[in-house]
């Protein structure tokens, strides 16, 4: 492989093993600390000035920028550092191989590979035109993506603003130009705890959730009614656990469930979750919501600028532009709000991201750095 080839920086990539901390318990394996110590010096040799950000504990966000040094325009790419764990991989998951096309490893997609893309399309030429442009491109290495928006919250926090932002996810090389957010909570009920040969006496707190499920359907049917676009569709929710009771003959005095209420731009978790609580509070017994993670939403006109100069660079590397909209969540979410507009794009399919057998096609990777490439390219002409 060719060392600047978008497979070989893969390759290296997927060795660095970035599994979030809270996804893994071998010391090993955790931590994105590894890919900043590799990447930084990585972006310094092509002449970019870089910067670690953030308060996490051992766990940096690395600022690479490149261009004009008061910009009349300034583009920001992201790419989050963290991976999910690596149980069950078919293979070493820290040893790219390639079969059938394909290239296998933990994240191939997500999201090493459009970074890859990105890296590989930083080539001489690309380097020259935005040295002598008036245009700055700034490049943002993320933690805690896989669990939430860490790292893009804490540059956000530490003064991170671009004109543009192009969030580098698995997309089967389509422009998302909106997704949906995500809020993850529990909800529990409570009960008395007795002999199960007189229920009477108790009371029973799994029983209490079916209700629960009907205020949580009505109120999202209630939201899908204000909150609702062709490109997005409705929220949602759906319920992925449930837990309650200790034994067959004890009347369970506790019951919880923990829920995904996806978010519609224009919505929060803080109001979702108070709107709820509202609902909620005829429940026998008092219910407790706890929210386990929020996920921005974000929403890019389809006829924006960076949608259009991003569809050029695709038509241009004979790839057919096509947007959509997403119902997953990135970190584009916290960016978009302090970003004129935001696009998530990458090679690789989002169904792919988390397997056990992760690949990205090497073609959509080289697909990728050509239209990287030209974008780029474009950008520093602008």
């Amino acid at each position: 492989m060719n060392a600047s080839s978008p497979s070989e920086l893969l390759r290296r990539l997927v060795a660095i093993p970035s599994v979030n901390p809270a996804l893994a318990a071998d010391d090993a394996i955790r931590n994105e600390a590894r890919m900043v110590d590799w990447l930084e010096p990585w972006f310094a040799a092509r002449g970019f000035e870089t910067r670690r950000v953030g308060k996490t504990p051992g766990r940096p966000n690395l600022l690479a920028s490149f261009g004009a040094a008061a910009p009349k325009k300034t583009i920001l790419f992201e790419s989050h550092l963290d991976t999910v764990g690596v149980s069950g991989f078919q293979g070493d998951p820290f040893d790219l191989r390639e079969e059938g096309g394909r290239l296998y490893g933990r994240g191939a997609c997500d999201t090493k590979g459009p970074l890859a893309a990105f890296m590989a399309a930083l080539g001489d030429e690309t380097l020259a035109a935005l040295a002598k442009s008036n245009t700055r491109i700034v490049w943002l290495g993320a933690i805690g993506e896989e669990t939430g928006n860490l790292g893009a919250e804490e540059a956000v926090a530490d003064g991170l603003r671009a004109d543009e932002c192009v969030v580098l996810e698995p997309t089967d090389l389509r422009i998302v130009h909106a997704h949906k957010g995500a809020c993850w909570f529990t909800v529990a009920t409570r009960g008395r705890a007795v002999h199960a040969s007189d229920p009477a006496r108790g009371d029973n707190a799994i029983l209490k959730m079916p209700a629960v499920w009907r205020i949580l359907e009505e109120a999202t049917a209630e939201a899908g009614q204000t909150f609702s676009s062709a490109t997005l569709g409705k929220p949602t929710v759906s319920v992925g656990t449930i837990r309650g009771g200790t034994g067959t003959n004890v009347v369970p005095d506790s019951c919880e469930i923990q829920v995904d209420r996806r978010l519609m731009p224009g919505e929060t978790a803080a109001q979702v979750l108070d709107d709820l609580r509202a609902r909620l509070a005829k429940i026998p017994g008092g219910v407790e919501i706890g929210l386990l993670k929020e996920g921005l939403p974000f929403h890019t006109e389809a006829q924006a600028a960076l949608v259009r100069r991003f569809a050029s660079a695709l038509a241009g590397a004979g790839v057919e532009p096509a947007l959509e909209g997403a119902a997953w969540c990135s970190d584009a979410g916290p960016l978009a709000a302090v970003c004129g507009e935001t696009i998530v794009w990458g090679p690789g399919a989002i169904a792919q991201a988390h397997t056990v057998d992760e690949y990205v096609e090497k073609a959509a990777l080289e697909a990728g750095r050509e239209i990287l490439r030209r974008f780029l390219l474009d950008a520093a002409r602008g």
